[in-house]
């Protein structure tokens, strides 16, 4: 009789022994639901999340504030800038100019707001006018930047008018490319809407750009508003669908509702759908980049606002 006491003893012992570990269990799975949910920027409902590792700026967002000068005047804007940017939540931006200051004195800048250049816009040059691509390439090494790339193919006017010429131009940056990736950096082209209105044959200047570049020198900068404009708003999806793989970066820049194509808007107050676009971009972007351009003599327009909302935006996105 005692054996069998014992026996049903060590039951029950193990029976609440099991209960309790259940229930330490659940409690542990409810207290850590939300917790989870908020470490990843509130990406919750089972979508993936941006980190913020990959959030950047375009400081032309800025170019009106900052302005184009080079004096102490032009630089202590930029440096309010970083400081204001850092306090948002920035840890990356994408200059545009240097303002005159070295790449070590631009860096220093960098490195004083716990930024990082994630990619940078300078005049690479056509075959014309070709840019000096080993200063470059020290520069970038110096700041820290793989991706470069011109803001803009020559449309500021538009240069080229016939099919050789582009594909000219095209093969002058696979060469500026292969360059680059010997010394461990990308060089990216960044489009507006011309390179997707632009039509020979059956062949857009963008798919002219991607035809005569050899994956592996060039890569492409995605702009969302300017490829919506050029091709209509789910243009960003067929190009994607299309070349996703050599689209490693994003202009995240969005379009106001109304007759289309409307002006910039604000990230994440237009029309563009942008969690469709992440979705179907899968894992390839390194880097959602802020930007709305600046609105000259627009005192209404205020950049750090576009900076604020752009930034809070994409660190909550879901897709």
């Amino acid at each position: 009789m005692q054996d069998v006491n014992r026996h049903w003893a060590r039951t029950l012992r193990g029976l609440i022994a099991a209960t309790v570990t259940a229930l330490c269990l659940a409690v542990v799975g409810v207290l850590a639901a939300p917790a989870a949910s908020a470490g990843g920027h509130g990406h919750g409902h089972g979508g993936r999340g941006i980190p913020t590792s990959k959030i950047s700026i375009q400081l032309w967002t800025f170019a009106e504030y900052i302005g184009f000068g080079t004096d102490a005047e032009t630089v202590a804007r930029t440096e309010e800038v970083f400081s204001r940017l850092h306090a948002m939540g920035y840890r990356n931006v994408e200059p545009f100019t240097l303002s005159g200051m070295t790449a070590e004195q631009y860096r220093a800048l960098l490195d004083r707001y716990h930024l990082k250049a994630s990619a940078r816009h300078v005049d690479v040059g056509t075959p014309q006018n070709p840019a000096d691509i080993e200063q470059i390439l020290r520069d970038n090494k110096t700041l820290g930047i793989r991706y470069f790339g011109s803001g803009a193919t020559p449309i500021f006017p538009p240069i080229y008018s016939t099919e050789a010429e582009w594909i000219a131009y095209a093969q002058y940056l696979d060469k500026v490319g292969a360059e680059a990736r010997r010394h461990g950096q990308q060089l990216m082209v960044h489009n507006h809407n011309v390179e997707f209105e632009t039509v020979f044959g059956d062949r857009t200047v963008y798919d002219i750009l991607m035809a005569y570049t050899d994956p592996k020198n060039v890569v492409f900068q995605l702009d969302l508003y300017w490829a919506t404009n050029g091709g209509g708003i789910g243009n960003p999806l067929d190009v994607i669908e299309r070349y996703g793989n050599r689209i490693k970066l994003f202009h995240v820049k969005d379009m106001a509702a109304g007759e289309f194509p409307g002006r910039i808007e604000i990230v994440g107050r237009g029309i563009i759908d942008f969690p469709a676009i992440f979705a179907a971009a899968g894992g390839s972007t390194k880097y959602y980049v802020v930007e709305h351009d600046p609105r000259f003599g627009d005192s209404t327009f205020d950049p750090f606002e576009a900076a604020q909302v752009g930034f809070d935006y994409l660190d909550n996105v879901t897709y």
